[in-house]
């Protein structure tokens, strides 16, 4: 009877789940993060990494890009763009949460926010 030998390979609950602890992510990032999450990544990706599904959003944040401020980033968001499929967040999200999405999306595209899951910052 041939013995057989298998690898395991162990790796820490929430290991992966969690982002460069070094880097530092503002409140309204963390805020941005976890609203980016739960609304935007089904559909933009997780870590605003893109698809083929919608606008990604690492280009469109980036300086010069489409939506690289704020106002035109929030006013989106809001209304949508029913046309493209993507909808209104307005009676979901407030303005300030919109705008958190906005800083974390922002510090992604600026490459200021590493992948994964931002350490929450203190206070």
């Amino acid at each position: 009877m041939p013995l057989r030998v298998g690898l395991v390979v162990l790796i820490p609950f929430g290991a992966a789940a969690v982002g460069d602890a070094s880097a530092q992510v503002s409140a309204p990032e963390y805020e941005g993060w976890r609203q980016y999450s739960v609304h935007c990544a089904r559909c933009h990706g997780q870590d605003v990494l893109g698809n083929p599904v919608a606008a990604n959003l690492l280009e469109s944040a980036r300086e010069g890009g489409a939506l690289a401020g704020q106002d035109a980033f929030v006013a989106v968001v809001q209304a949508g763009r029913p046309d493209r499929g993507m909808p209104a967040f307005a009676g979901v999200l407030s303005k300030e949460q919109s705008g958190a999405i906005y800083a974390y999306v922002k510090g992604r595209a600026d490459g200021r926010v590493p992948a994964g899951r931002p350490a929450r910052p203190p206070g």
